[in-house]
């Protein structure tokens, strides 16, 4: 359900603006809602030649009791189709879709995620323990995602980088040479790969081949070897306080 609601005035303006022919988009915005809520809310109660305040408010109350019956435990016949096809090892995903185009002769509409629950929840929401060995991880039970208290805080495998949005603006301006670009490409199925170098303000480039593969160690041979080609007033950034060469440069790159 909505963190708001639509409440019972809302859905009587909603049939108030059925009745004057406005459009979605005009009824959310005399209501300060967006038009696709207004939208799913007519399309879920019978569509505007249907629509009823009162039917639309008792489904929304039928809708919010709790405890709700699980999917999968109040239609066994159901259950038994997921079961079935949980076995042949197929994804929930895929067996959701098959089960609203009625693939294997059983029509239902419930979503894959409702079939994970039933699935992790072993034995408690409808289907039977173990059923997660028919998943392609196997997990018994689904894996937390790790909540960091802030974005700055996490980081990866190979440590904290700075981000290309954190470069100088002296870079952006492509007036001063030696802010360098470096890359990977791969070729069709990975089987090929060079390493590129690119002067931002030169659009000058260097190529490095890598014909013993691209891994980590290869990568960064290439790397080295490339960057000794370049003069080394050129690799980065002058520092503060140091003559910056702008282009155009009377340097004369090396080949």
């Amino acid at each position: 359900m909505p963190a708001h609601p639509l409440s019972l005035s809302e859905r009587e303006e909603i049939r108030v603006g059925i009745e004057r022919k406005e459009t979605d988009t005009e009824i959310g915005q005399r209501l300060g809602r967006h038009r696709c809520t207004i939208s799913a809310e007519i399309n879920r109660n019978g569509g505007r030649t249907a629509y009823t305040v009162t039917a639309a408010q008792a489904r929304t109350e039928t809708m919010r009791r709790r405890p709700r019956p699980c999917r999968l435990a109040a239609d066994p016949e159901l259950a038994a189709a997921v079961t079935e096809r949980l076995e042949a090892k197929d994804s929930p995903m895929t067996i959701a879709r098959e089960l609203a185009a009625g693939t294997h002769g059983v029509t239902a509409s419930i979503s894959h995620e409702s079939i994970y629950q039933a699935v992790y929840a072993q034995g408690e929401r409808g289907l039977r323990r173990g059923l997660h060995e028919g998943l392609h991880r196997r997990r018994r039970r689904r894996k937390h995602r790790t909540r960091h208290t802030s974005p700055a805080s996490a980081t990866g495998p190979l440590g904290t980088f700075n981000p290309i949005s954190a470069r100088p603006s002296i870079a952006n301006d492509r007036v001063e040479v030696g802010h360098l670009e470096d890359d990977l490409i791969l070729g069709s199925f990975n089987r090929s790969a060079i390493v590129t170098v690119f002067d931002r303000a030169s659009r000058y480039l260097w190529l490095a081949d890598l014909p013993e593969g691209h891994s980590a160690d290869a990568v960064l041979a290439a790397m080295v070897e490339t960057m000794e080609r370049i003069p080394p007033a050129l690799r980065r950034a002058p520092s503060p306080g140091t003559k910056a060469l702008r282009w155009p440069a009377t340097t004369t790159w090396p080949t």
